[in-house]
């Protein structure tokens, strides 16, 4: 068997892990059967490489169709917990060519945030998250909002108290005395034996009499010897848990009391009684929740006994915690915000990346690569979870960011269209007005009509497409694109290796022969006119041209320089060498001058960009007029 794996640890990291423990298994076997010393075995170590094929599964996988469902509250905003789980439930449901279902449970109306039932339809739609039954779409089994719902409750209330399976309670919490102005509830359990009343009696007390009442449930005699199955932890049991030691803020004290409450004073249903009564009506096969629900299971339970109905298959997974193992919060150490709203608005996070990085929180990936795109998640995924909470590592969010959207361009290069990466546009766009309000009335007047933000910052993605993390990180890292400054150009520009071979003349003589070719004579700022791409070449093709014929005079000029052709230059040692120190210090020389001598594209692909005026004024060369 594996040794344990504390924490979450991606699919390369567990690759890698597990064959250093079946090597060093396999080593071990070895030297104590083999006939010379274990020095002297010969160990064969396999190499993995990342595949697109599908995982073969190992985790179990219902056979026939699963009928799954997210049931928040809308006590708050969706945090990135509450997604995943969903998450896990959606994928469930796809994978076995079932329905997903959303329900409101919004039974606690004092605690209700007014905007939050709106913001979760509009995260989990976003996500990709698309529910087949629920608020807005309907279904046959609806209503899908708990509050909507209140006479089935009691309809089948009623059912428990007429079989006998159910009590009126007639017990107020005890309290202690007042400690500042408040009573201090110290149980809520049933302390007058309302059970033994006669159900005529306590008809009598509730209907005649007016008594205020809640509804328990009676606790089966033989409740703390059954054992319930769980579909990642196995069997479980109750834990024994003595009423009198319940310590209680209101009359729903939850699964500690010996009795259980099903119905409050007020008519309402606890959480308990009306998601068990739901999961069955809407007819839920699988539960995947988070272990936090795992002591209430038992109770759920107990009342799909009570009422005769087979219960469905529980999954519990591992909450998620922080580095030092406490409950993630809405924000982490860092300041990055947790909840689903902030990680897509402040954060930039795009939402295949976010689904792809909460699905690897405790889920066992069977495949070899961690970047998956929903329709994959939905193909590998199955029920082999890890036991234990999921230590959250924000670095691997911004690895999957920076893969997800190298992709996405390769798909818009390849599809010949901006839509893959549209988002992407609009946010770094959005982030450029932002940070700098004058961008747009620098590059935008008489002498510079067909300026494109847009346009110009798909060519910026286009040629950095794999260093893309959040929209300010992107701006921060490609700045020289958009604001030139040359008190940033690094003070040693001058004094680098091989900088003496290049004499102003020389530099003139180069950069004339070099910025002479026509087609990129007549490049702006801004090299196309909208964010589509009319002619039929590729979406990068100005800019692959234009890059192409830069390097192409680049090296043109330094053999004419050095005075040397092709044959003489890959015969010739002392030529080349000579060549590659001085294609070395150009090289240097315009990134410094362009971009600051910041790491990032090649020297073509920044010049085709920029266009040949901004190169010029940047070079400080004159710039011939263009028509």
């Amino acid at each position: 068997m594996l040794e344990p794996i504390v924490g979450w640890i991606c699919a390369s990291c567990r690759s890698q892990q597990a064959l250093q423990q079946h090597t060093r298994r396999t080593f071990t076997a070895l030297a104590v059967h083999s006939n010379g010393p274990a020095s002297y075995v010969k160990r064969a170590v396999p190499r993995r490489h990342a595949s697109t094929a599908p995982a073969r599964h190992g985790g179990k996988v219902p056979s026939s169709p699963a009928r799954t469902r997210f049931a928040p509250s809308p006590t708050g905003y969706m945090h990135i917990g509450g997604l995943r789980t969903a998450l896990f439930s959606y994928l469930l449901a796809k994978r076995t060519d079932g329905q997903f279902l959303l329900r409101i449970e919004d039974t606690d109306q004092k605690r209700l945030v007014p905007d939050a039932e709106q913001r979760l339809c509009e995260d989990l739609k976003w996500a990709g998250l698309h529910w087949d039954e629920g608020p807005l779409v309907g279904g046959p089994y609806g209503p899908y909002k708990q509050s909507e719902r209140n006479d089935i409750y009691q309809h089948h209330a009623q059912v428990l108290l007429q079989d006998g399976s159910a009590y009126r309670c007639f017990c107020t919490p005890q309290t202690t005395g007042s400690q500042g102005g408040k009573a201090a509830y110290v149980t809520s359990g049933c302390y007058q034996d309302c059970s033994s009343l006669s159900p005529e009696v306590a008809q009598d007390r509730a209907e005649v009499k007016h008594d205020a009442f809640t509804i328990r449930l009676k606790q089966p005699e033989d409740v703390h010897k059954r054992v319930y199955t769980d579909l990642i932890y196995g069997k479980i049991q109750r834990l024994k848990r003595s009423p009198s030691a319940s310590q209680s803020t209101g009359d729903d004290s939850g699964i500690d009391a010996a009795d259980t409450i099903l119905v409050k004073t007020d008519g309402i249903p606890t959480y308990h009684f009306a998601n068990v009564v739901d999961d069955h009506l809407m007819k839920i096969t699988h539960v995947i929740r988070g272990t936090e629900w795992m002591a209430s299971t038992p109770l759920h339970y107990d009342l799909y006994a009570a009422f005769g109905w087979t219960p469905p298959a529980f999954a519990h997974v591992g909450l998620l915690v922080d580095e030092n193992k406490a409950k993630l919060s809405k924000r982490s150490d860092t300041g990055l915000v947790l909840d689903v709203r902030g990680m897509r608005e402040q954060n930039g996070v795009l939402p295949d990346v976010l689904t792809n990085f909460l699905a690897l929180l405790g889920w066992s990936n069977p495949g070899r690569n961690d970047v998956l795109e929903m329709h994959e998640l939905i193909r590998d995924f199955d029920l082999k979870f890890t036991k234990g909470n999921t230590i959250v590592r924000m670095e691997k969010l911004w690895f999957l960011q920076k893969q997800h959207v190298a992709r996405a361009i390769e798909s818009a290069k390849a599809a010949n269209t901006t839509e893959p990466i549209q988002d992407l546009i609009d946010a770094v766009a959005e982030e450029v007005v932002i940070a700098d309000t004058s961008f747009l009335q620098r590059h935008i007047g008489e002498d510079k009509p067909y300026f494109d933000l847009k346009a110009y910052i798909r060519d910026i993605l286009l040629v950095d497409s794999k260093s893309y993390q959040t929209p300010t990180q992107f701006l921060e890292r490609n700045k020289y694109f958009f604001d030139y400054d040359a008190a940033l150009i690094p003070e040693n520009a001058a004094n680098h290796d091989n900088a003496e071979m290049l004499t102003p003349e020389l530099l003139v003589k180069l950069m004339e022969h070099i910025l002479q070719e026509e087609e990129f004579a007549s490049t702006t700022m801004n090299n196309s006119k909208s964010t589509t791409n009319d002619d039929g070449g590729l979406l990068d093709s100005h800019i692959t041209s234009i890059s192409s014929k830069i390097h192409s005079n680049i090296h043109t000029s330094l053999l004419n320089h050095i005075g040397a052709d092709e044959e003489s230059l890959a015969t010739n040692e002392g030529l080349k060498k000579s060549y590659k120190s001085l294609n070395k210090a150009l090289m240097r020389h315009l990134r410094e001058k362009l971009s600051y001598g910041l790491p990032g594209p090649g020297i073509g692909q920044i010049m085709a960009v920029l266009g040949y005026q901004e190169c010029c004024r940047r070079l400080g060369l004159k710039f011939k007029p263009t028509d």
